[in-house]
């Protein structure tokens, strides 16, 4: 009895004894070449570095198991049968890595390996820090150089639209001149030796006079400094007046819109002047109206603007001979701009214009 007792507490403190034995390391590889590792120091890794492998000198015994764990990254013990520790792709930091050999559930031996592995740049806190500032700073630079080219290309569009207005101003609209004036001569001429030939002298005369005005519209629409909307209602309000006071028609012009200096493109501020303008002329010559209005409006990125008079209007199945219906027609088939003409015999006339901006 006393010889069974003695042989326990002998195996009792054998394995107390035991459980503080240390591990040996036999041999450190990194990406499969051999470390020099010195006994109680710190593995030194490579940021660049994938592969550690830790082989341990066996516990001699049956049933031993070998467990293994970084506390900081898994609290969890992995184990193997053999005596060899594997790790891969290990990020950047300081650990310590516990290893111990268990037999029968009981702790034999232990060690604890420090390891070192640099950071890699892009694990630095400084790193996406500064790929924010620097993807910020190309979105920078790339809407600075798009604001500097597209500046650019309304200066030069400014220029060009500049040319064109002075040259048709002072070219064209003096070569007109120069017609009327020679028409006048022949008129004087004409009237003595060829009467007969006044009417085409008169038409030519009229034409001219016509292209002037046009040339005229189309020059005050080219030209930059009447790139705002409030000239073009100004100019619209102005035409109205004088075209249909001298008739003694009454006009009302009514703007409800707070626009923006490039509300309209120059092609849409030409097209509404030019339509508006027909539409005043058509009142003036052949409404029979004594009351005109124009009201400007809009909502949900379309403007509308109503030109109606209180005319004798007209049948809109009938044929004109006149241009001034194929001009709307013609324009309103431009992709932002629609036309509309709502007419009756002895119920007036409302010709409605819609821009899409």
């Amino acid at each position: 009895m006393l010889k069974k007792y003695l042989y326990s507490v002998s195996i009792m403190l054998l394995l107390s004894i035991s459980s503080y034995a240390q591990l040996s390391i036999r041999q450190v590889l990194i990406n499969g070449k051999t470390y020099p590792y010195k006994k109680d120091s710190a593995i030194a890794i490579l940021a660049t570095d994938e592969s550690l492998v830790i082989e341990l000198t066996p516990v001699s015994g049956d049933s031993v198991r070998y467990l293994y764990r970084i506390p900081t990254l898994n609290e969890k013990w992995f184990w193997s049968n053999y005596p060899s520790i594997h790790y891969q792709n290990l990020s950047g930091g300081s650990y310590i890595l516990q290893i111990k050999a268990e037999k029968h559930s009981r702790t034999i031996a232990s060690i604890d390996v420090p390891v070192i592995k640099n950071q890699a740049f892009w694990q630095r806190w400084w790193f996406w820090p500064s790929i924010v500032i620097y993807i910020l700073l190309i979105f920078g630079v790339g809407f600075y150089l798009f604001f500097i080219y597209d500046l650019r290309q309304k200066l030069k569009i400014q220029h060009v639209r500049n040319q064109i207005a002075s040259d048709l101003h002072d070219e064209v609209g003096s070569n007109l001149n120069s017609i009327a004036i020679f028409v006048e001569l022949l008129r004087k001429k004409v009237m003595i030796e060829k009467p007969e030939l006044l009417p085409i002298l008169d038409k030519i005369t009229d034409n001219s006079e016509e292209t002037v005005l046009l040339m005229r519209d189309t020059v005050w629409a080219i030209n930059p400094e009447n790139d705002s909307i409030e000239k073009l209602f100004e100019r619209m309000r102005s035409f109205g007046v004088e075209i249909l006071s001298a008739k003694g028609i009454a006009f009302q012009f009514e703007s409800l819109l707070e626009l923006k200096k490039d509300a309209f493109s120059m092609e849409q501020r030409r097209n509404v002047y030019l339509i508006f303008k027909e539409a005043i002329n058509n009142i003036s010559k052949h409404s029979f109206a004594t009351q005109a209005s124009c009201k400007v409006a809009g909502y949900q990125g379309i403007i509308k603007i109503s030109i109606i008079d209180n005319g004798r209007g007209f049948n809109n199945n009938e044929t004109f001979e006149g241009n001034g219906l194929k001009n709307f027609k013609r324009r309103s088939q431009e992709d932002d701009l629609r036309v509309y003409i709502n007419s009756g015999l002895q119920k007036g006339t409302e010709i409605l214009i819609e821009i899409t901006v």
